[in-house]
């Protein structure tokens, strides 16, 4: 179902900036408790019935390991290399103000390399997958998101994810997260913060459904997030706010505990 919207007055912490494009055709920023832009997929094909995600032609023929490595080693760097090998962090962009939101992931303003510094694919390569996507800056500074999914090797999901800031934001005055999200299909997707070190950490998620090719301001309430472990539910109390490292934008054939 859809996200529940957030009252207009609650103050969020706008956590995409710039735009993500999920179809994606236009967006401008994650604001946390705020507005900004969320992004879509794009597909070559016409959209599969709700709920479900077929295999595509373009995506890999095979598991690439090279493709596995340069994912793992850019979001967790190269353990085994000790303090050399730790580059899985980035500075953190410093917040922008707009009005009683803070936008925290931006698109305009930033050059490519930075850009290309923070943000990078994050597909089902990882877990053995074939899906494949790519994530990047438009002219005129928003954010596109695009990608094949697959089944195959029991897969099955492309999301565009930030590499971990060094040091986390703290976002306890915010209530939630907001971001204006336009697809070029009409389908779901989840909107995920993480509050610990490391990549694969508890996964705070949140479902939402975009109708194809018309905008939509998505507003979360942090209350409103799931923890998640590799598709699974967890008990955890709630997500901590005074320690958000990344954001998250995922296309996946499951929703949580396989559904």
């Amino acid at each position: 179902s859809a996200t529940q919207e957030v009252p207009p007055t609650m103050r969020t912490a706008s956590v995409v900036a710039a735009a993500l494009l999920i179809s994606l055709s236009s967006a401008d920023a994650f604001l946390v408790a705020g507005t900004g832009c969320l992004p879509s997929l794009q597909r070559s094909a016409p959209p599969p019935p709700p709920g479900r995600l077929v295999m595509q032609q373009g995506a890999d023929s095979s598991w690439n390991f090279r493709r596995f490595a340069r994912t793992f080693t850019r979001f967790n760097g190269i353990p085994f290399l000790g303090p050399l090998g730790k580059a899985a962090t980035v500075p953190q962009p410093a917040p922008q103000t707009r009005g009683s939101d803070a936008v925290l992931w931006g698109f305009g303003g930033t050059s490519q390399s930075e850009f290309d510094n923070l943000w990078a694919p994050l597909d089902d390569v990882v877990m053995g997958g074939v899906s494949v996507s790519d994530i990047s800056r438009t002219p005129d500074g928003k954010a596109l998101l695009k990608g094949v999914t697959s089944s195959r090797n029991n897969g099955g999901f492309c999301s565009a994810r930030t590499r971990n800031v060094a040091k986390p934001y703290d976002l306890t005055d915010y209530k939630g997260i907001a971001v204006k999200a336009r697809s070029s299909i009409g389908m779901r997707y989840k909107l995920i913060l993480r509050d610990r070190e490391g990549w694969d950490t508890v996964a705070w998620c949140k479902s939402f459904d975009l109708p194809a090719g018309r905008e939509v301001d998505v507003r979360v309430p942090f209350s409103d997030l799931v923890p998640v472990v590799r598709g699974r539910t967890v008990s955890e109390g709630a997500l901590d706010a005074g320690s958000v490292y990344s954001v998250q934008i995922m296309v996946s054939k499951y929703e949580y505990d396989g559904a």
